[in-house]
């Protein structure tokens, strides 16, 4: 019998609307896409401005068929970290809503979050202090329900929720995310690995041992990168001029199997267009490098 190589097709490169974001239109922000020549977009999942939630997806259906954007990412800005359970109640409906209406756009990828948990008393940067190693029992069950809850309606949908590596939140590192997802319990609610958020934790992962970790569950993954400043500060960067090894991260990445979206992001202040440009230049010779195509 022939065999046949599986070709593994070069995933969307998607750009993080915190490229093109403040002082910038929804309408804008999408040009500017187009102009880059990124596949997709990321956004907020609730407006940052006046207009209602409803209205500002609207916004976005609007821009994507004005553009041909197809390829679409959205966050789920949970706040689950309430011990009221009317707040958390809420905050189910508000995420059931945007879940909802962004399948309806076509949005297979919603990048999630389940509140901020700050230890009080402590420095935000203390990110040790913070997040999963503050978290009590009843944080993990509360995050736990609400994303089943989630996680259902996704998989009804054929969408998948990934929960971004991010201090502050239970999420913040591989281990606790994987923690979270094996309590979950459900093939839709998976990880979106941001080293760039790992590198300034005191008890981060290496790079290949958190994509170990998080082998198999990951639906979606943030590159940026940073440097390390002593005494303990920190400088976002561009792609290649930080610590993490992105060829590494995208080599192992290809080699998992990995087939779902690639977000880069610009969390600096500068020139956004050059960022854009250098960083979609910079990631799209990496998968050809690695021939991912």
């Amino acid at each position: 019998e022939q065999q046949t190589e599986r070709k593994m097709i070069m995933p969307d490169v998607i750009m993080h609307c915190n490229y093109f974001e403040h002082g910038y239109t929804v309408a804008e922000t999408f040009d500017k896409v187009v102009e880059h020549g990124y596949d997709g977009i990321e956004l907020r999942g609730r407006p940052r401005f006046d207009n209602t939630t409803e209205e500002y997806l609207d916004d976005v259906e609007k821009q994507m068929k004005r553009t041909g954007i197809t390829s679409l990412v959205l966050s789920l800005p949970g706040d689950f970290m309430k011990a009221d359970s009317e707040v958390r109640a809420a905050s189910v409906d508000e995420l059931t809503y945007v879940l909802k209406r962004g399948m309806d756009m076509g949005c297979r990828t919603f990048n999630a979050m389940c509140g901020a948990l700050a230890a009080p008393g402590f420095d935000y940067g203390e990110f040790e202090k913070h997040g999963s190693n503050y978290a009590s029992s009843e944080h993990w069950q509360w995050a736990t329900a609400a994303y089943q809850q989630l996680g259902a309606v996704a998989a009804e949908g054929g969408a998948r929720i990934a929960f971004e590596t991010h201090n502050v939140y239970i999420h913040d590192l591989a281990k606790p995310t994987k923690k979270l997802l094996d309590m979950i319990d459900c093939d839709a609610v998976g990880a979106n690995l941001d080293m760039g958020n790992i590198v300034l934790h005191a008890d981060g992962e290496s790079l290949e041992d958190a994509l170990e970790i998080l082998k198999g569950k990951l639906y979606y993954v943030h590159l940026k990168n940073m440097l390390r400043l002593r005494p303990g500060g920190f400088a976002a960067v561009g792609l290649a001029e930080g610590c993490i090894d992105n060829r590494q991260f995208l080599r192992i990445l290809k080699e998992q199997g990995y087939d779902h979206p690639i977000g880069v992001e610009a969390p600096r202040p500068g020139d956004r267009d050059y960022f854009a440009a250098s960083d979609l230049a910079y990631t799209r010779s990496l998968l050809e490098y690695l021939d991912w195509s």
